[in-house]
């Protein structure tokens, strides 16, 4: 199955390349980059240059008259709403893994993002990218939105005891690595500013509390989500510290987390002992599709932390983009995406 990659030189774009190279049953027959039209891919992404030797990059123009089974879109907020409503117009299915489609309302978008939604009408059909959530109704949709790295871990994180209705408050904290900011470096993510700092990027409301919310259905009132930058290049940790609506037991939460995950392909459980591990590390998750989940309860059955570890250019952006593809064109979920994690990494 032919597809097409937008944004094809940044980061995510560069991930969706990987997969592809190796995927069964789909194909990269444009990738798709105003900047770099003509100039082959392999300069911009020397790691695969043996695998695309050969292959430019396309213009805009060029690509419009393709006919691929998916395009997906890894450009930036807003650029990317009008390239979609331009390909759905002609007739082709969309991932889209910006943040232009990921809320369902132009008034929510407006407030978390300032300016107007570009592409209104399409908000309300738009499957919100995250297969654990949304399986049924992503296999069936021409539109799928990104799901947003730290909204994805977050996500990840809080779903059991969310589902069960147990959470009276969550404070969350994603530490995060430097590939989150994009490829171009600015004054905040360059190297010299960033490497050895531990620094607080947003304390109380981050932008993807949006998704949040509204995928798990929690009040903004009794929720926050913290960024802090991290001397990673992949990868995030998310720490969540839930204060719960009534006293539970260990085994209460592991019988929630096992009917959350025990089906999900991509999820997996930290161990029980030792307890250094119940906390997941992002380290055995990179170059991987999968998500470690855990959690901690205090002695008083009231306080926990709930914890999850993604890669975030795989399960929180190209990954993700791709299990969605597999579900819109009838594959097997997990076709192209059974790698393994590196390690050490």
């Amino acid at each position: 199955m032919p597809v097409t990659i937008w944004g094809a030189t940044g980061y995510a774009g560069a991930e969706l390349l990987r997969i592809i190279a190796r995927h069964p049953r789909f194909e990269a027959v444009g990738a798709v980059s105003r900047s770099k039209a003509g100039t082959a891919v392999g300069a911009a992404h020397p790691h695969l240059r043996h695998v695309y030797n050969g292959m430019d990059f396309i213009s805009p123009d060029d690509a419009v008259s393709l006919s691929p089974a998916v395009a997906f879109l890894a450009l930036p907020h807003r650029a990317s709403a009008q390239i979609a409503a331009r390909l759905l117009e002609a007739g082709q299915k969309v991932v889209d893994l910006s943040a232009d489609f990921r809320l369902k309302s132009a008034e929510e978008y407006k407030k978390w993002y300032g300016v107007e939604h570009p592409a209104p009408q399409y908000l309300a059909e738009a499957a919100y990218g995250l297969p654990e959530l949304h399986r049924a109704e992503i296999a069936q949709a021409r539109l799928v939105s990104g799901v947003g790295c730290n909204a994805a871990a977050t996500i990840t994180a809080l779903l059991p005891v969310a589902r069960a209705g147990a959470i009276e408050e969550a404070r969350v904290e994603c530490r995060v690595g430097s590939s989150e900011s994009g490829a171009v470096a600015d004054e905040g993510s360059a190297h010299s500013v960033r490497s050895r700092a531990l620094r607080v990027v947003t304390p109380f409301v981050h932008r993807h509390a949006a998704e949040v919310t509204q995928e798990l259905s929690l009040p903004l009132s009794s929720f926050t989500l913290g960024v802090t930058a991290v001397e990673l290049v992949r990868g995030i940790q998310c720490l969540a510290h839930v204060t719960l609506k009534e006293r539970l037991r260990e085994a209460d939460l592991w019988k929630l987390y096992r009917s959350a995950w025990n089906d999900e392909p991509f999820v997996s459980f930290t161990p029980a002992k030792p307890t250094h591990f119940r906390i997941p590390d992002p380290r055995f998750v990179l170059g991987s599709n999968r998500v470690l989940t855990g959690f901690m309860l205090a002695e008083d059955g009231r306080r926990m932390i709930a914890a999850s570890a993604i890669d975030n250019l795989m399960k929180g952006a190209a990954g993700s983009a791709v299990q969605c593809a597999n579900l819109m064109t009838g594959l097997p979920e997990i076709c192209g995406l059974d790698m393994m994690p590196l390690y050490p990494a």
